[in-house]
């Protein structure tokens, strides 16, 4: 008895798999916009906390040091970390107030695009046979046709984010006295994440905190 069994196309199931790769892109593309969005008023909301606290801390410092009788010396020495500390304060509220007007994120685009990076796209191009027009829609996600497109930026984007945080939380542990750490160690961190920084961009993400 023959039994009868459905041809299965093969470009079908080609189809239907590039089709499901393609839902899953946009997703993930959805998600993307989501989490930067999300992470740029977080980044703020931090940055105006650790500030308002700084100086706040800074007022109970002074009133303190009006109340106590200190000597002159000791009294020049808190004046001069006082300082520093209004300087500090202010700097974090300026920057969250830059961050969130977006002026600030444009500055840094202006001022860290001449920077030779992104050398991730190079090395995927490495032969030089990929399709010119693919490479430009990859690396600039304004020029994406496909959800598969902006994936791919979207997944640079990330790498790039983490990057920059590896390389900032590397240099402020370096020359901040106030958290000793090792320098050698440090001085590792910074070169590694300099090398990632370089390879996946210092601005690849910041388009989407704007």
């Amino acid at each position: 008895m023959s039994i009868g069994l459905r041809s299965i196309d093969p470009n079908e199931i080609i189809r239907e798999i590039f089709f499901g790769l393609e839902n899953w892109c946009k997703n993930f593309n959805h998600f993307s916009e989501i989490f930067f969005g999300i992470l740029k008023y977080i980044f703020v909301s931090l940055l105006f906390i650790v500030g308002i606290l700084i100086l706040l801390k800074l007022r109970g410092i002074y009133f303190n040091n009006r109340i106590k009788e200190i000597e002159n010396k000791s009294n020049e020495k808190n004046e001069f970390l006082n300082r520093i500390r209004l300087i500090v304060g202010i700097i974090y509220i300026f920057i969250a107030f830059g961050v969130l007007g977006n002026f600030l994120v444009y500055f840094l685009m202006i001022i860290l695009d001449p920077i030779p990076d992104r050398l991730i796209f190079t090395f995927i191009n490495f032969g030089e046979k990929i399709d010119p027009f693919f490479m430009n829609r990859i690396s600039d996600i304004d020029k994406s046709l496909y959800p598969h497109e902006k994936t791919i930026y979207y997944s640079v984007a990330f790498a790039s984010l983490i990057a920059v945080s590896h390389l900032s939380i590397s240099c402020w542990l370096l020359i901040n006295k106030s958290h000793p750490s090792n320098p050698r160690k440090n001085l590792i961190h910074i070169i590694s994440s300099l090398g990632e920084t370089i390879l996946f961009g210092f601005t690849t993400f910041l388009p989407f905190f704007v």
